[in-house]
Order: C-alpha cells, then structure tokens, then sequence
C-alpha cells in the first residue's frame, strides 16, 4: 500500500497597500471557518493543511486550491499571502493571541519573538511509533538535501544574510530545533523528549523542533526542513521526496549501529552548509560523507530513494525540480535577483501566492 503524505505550509501576510506584514492571520483563519487554513504564532502569518494522499496529483490539486482560498481571504483585508522562508525587511512581528503563545513569549523571550518565519512541514503515514522511530534514525543524513533546495529566506531585517535558509538558522537557536541523535527504539525516543521537557526546553511535544520527529497529533513521520515553497509543484516534489526516504528506512532490516551513523555534531554542519550555501556551492554526500558538487550530493541521494520514488511514480516530478533547481538555483537565489531587503514588497509580488 502507497504510504500516504499531507502538507503543512505557512505564509507571510503583507498589506497590499502598505507594503509591510500586517496581522491578519486570527481573522483569515475565523473567516475561512475549515481545518484546513489556521492561524499561527505570529499574526502576519496563515497556515494551510491539506488533507492526507496517497498521490501527489492530488496533493498538488489541494494545495492549490487551499493557496487560492487563502488568497481571497486575505484579499478582503488589502492583503496577500507571500511564500518567503522570512520576511526580508525590518518588521517586529505580533504575537498570536493565546495563553499558549503568551506562555511561550514569557519562557522563551527573544527566540519567541523574532519567530517570524515560515516553513513546509511534509507529514507521512508510519505503521506504529515504533516503525517512525526507526524510519527517523535512517532518515536523519539525508534531510540537509532537502533544506538546500527549497531554500528562500536570503534575508533578514533589512540585509542580506549571506545564507539561502535564513529561516534555518533562526530556528536553529531554539533548544529542541535541529538533528536529533539515533534513538535507537521508541522507549529512548519518549525518554529523551521527556527529559527534554523536564528540563523546561519545551512545554509539550508539539514543542519538539527537531529535523524530523514523530508527529503529536498524527500517525506520521514530520520533516520540517523546509522554507515555504513559491510553487506548489516544489513542495509537492519535497512531499515525495520525503515519502520515498520514509518508505526507503522503513524497508531497512540491518539493525542500526550508532558508531556507524554520523554524529548529531556533524549533521549540524551538513545541515548549516545546506542552510548557508542552498545548491550554489558543495554539500556533504550523506552516502559518503564527503564535501561534493551539489549535483553529485542530490545524486546521491536519487539512488537512495530511487526505488521508492519509482514504486510511488513520483520519479519524473522530483527529478525535474531537482534538476531545475541545481539549473536556475533556489528560491533564494531568485529572491537576490529580484528583492530589495531595504524595501521588499515590490520584488516579493513575483513570490506573491494564489
């Protein structure tokens, strides 16, 4: 049976008239009245869910029609929704309005507040906890790929950052955020996060930020490596790309041997050359580890997944984005083309969504 995948993707919310991130989430969310579009911790933000897939034609078709909802609901406020991993200006962002956000203002101060940012997050089903476990320790070297090529967010409070994933970065300064160590089974997963929460780095496990994690409130695997995509037929191509690394660990039967995995330290640093370089300089091979030519690295991993993505007939999709990608460069290479940080709005309109 085709696993199935589901998406969540945030966006800015930028005043048509004004040029700037205006809070208008809590009303775009009350006035859509579906699951599917929520509010999120900053006003200026929106999300949407789409629903659950075993076929990314679909996925794609519910993404699409989630995007224009959005837009014609934020439409009515002189606003539109924008796909950028951060906004590029210098903005001080609104906290939602919630007990839960106040709480995480209060504990986390300045972490919480610059939390403007906005990623896609790709859910896929597991069979058990037990499976996603073991589905997370093998997935963990590849997920720095996946950063590097929907990376979008080149800036930050008016400058350039010299990094494709801004966004990365800045999450990756929470203490539950970035890759997780091998957990070996379920028990040192639930363990370890306990711990976690104990210590007071997070209040619930839906505060557990890590790379890839399983999910609090779905049976699913959710990776959250991602910048918020332009298009939608790139976050589709990461939606399949993750399902075919899913299904590819979940079909591993050697037992995982820590001293043979690469270290969370090392991650870190695939992880921010991802972050910092996008596909524009080398990445580390996770087949090797190796620093190689991008092109080589997303090689590498194709043959990782290869069996999956063709059992899955996601092939064609991936590949083409893949390709164009290490072609044209990022979202982020996009953004320096035609984004001026000192005053967005006018280049931003080409990331506008709808």
């Amino acid at each position: 049976m085709t696993r199935t995948v589901g998406v969540e993707e945030e966006f800015l919310l930028v005043g048509v008239s004004s040029g700037e991130p205006v809070p208008v989430g809590p009303d775009i969310a009350s006035e859509a009245g579906v699951a599917g579009i929520k509010g999120e911790f900053k006003q200026e933000q929106v999300e949407i869910c789409s629903a659950p897939t075993d076929a990314l034609e679909r996925l794609s078709s519910d993404l699409r029609h989630l995007r224009g909802q959005v837009s014609d609901l934020a439409g009515r406020h002189d606003a539109a929704p924008v796909a950028s991993g951060t906004w590029p200006g210098a903005h001080t962002p609104t906290a939602g309005a919630s007990e839960r956000f106040d709480r995480i203002g209060a504990e986390f101060g300045e972490l919480a507040h610059q939390q403007l940012t906005c990623g896609t997050h790709v859910h896929v089903a597991v069979a058990s906890p037990e499976e996603g476990v073991r589905v997370l320790d093998r997935i963990r070297p590849w997920l720095a790929l996946l950063t590097a090529l929907a990376s979008n967010s080149p800036f930050w409070q008016g400058r350039d950052t010299g990094h494709a994933s801004w966004r990365s970065v800045v999450l990756s300064q929470l203490p539950t955020a970035g890759p997780a160590p091998v957990w070996g089974d379920l028990d040192a997963y639930r363990r370890a996060s306990r711990a976690v929460i104990d210590a007071g780095g997070a209040f619930d496990e839906g505060m557990l930020y890590y790379d890839a994690r399983l999910s609090a409130r779905y049976p699913t695997v959710e990776v959250r490596v991602t910048d918020v995509c332009p298009e939608p037929h790139v976050a589709v191509a990461v939606a399949g790309l993750c399902r075919a690394l899913v299904d590819t660990a979940a079909r591993a039967t050697a037992a995982i041997r820590r001293d043979g995995e690469p270290s969370t330290l090392a991650l870190r640093s695939a992880s921010w050359r991802a972050a910092r370089h996008g596909v524009g300089d080398r990445l580390v091979d996770p087949g090797t580890a190796a620093l190689v030519a991008a092109e080589q690295a997303f090689e590498s991993l194709l043959r990782f997944a290869g069996d999956a993505l063709d059992e899955n007939g996601d092939r064609a999709l991936v590949t083409e984005v893949v390709k164009r990608t290490l072609v044209d460069g990022t979202a982020a290479d996009r953004q320096r083309r035609v984004v001026d940080p000192g005053s967005p709005w006018r280049g931003l309109t080409d990331f506008r969504v709808a």
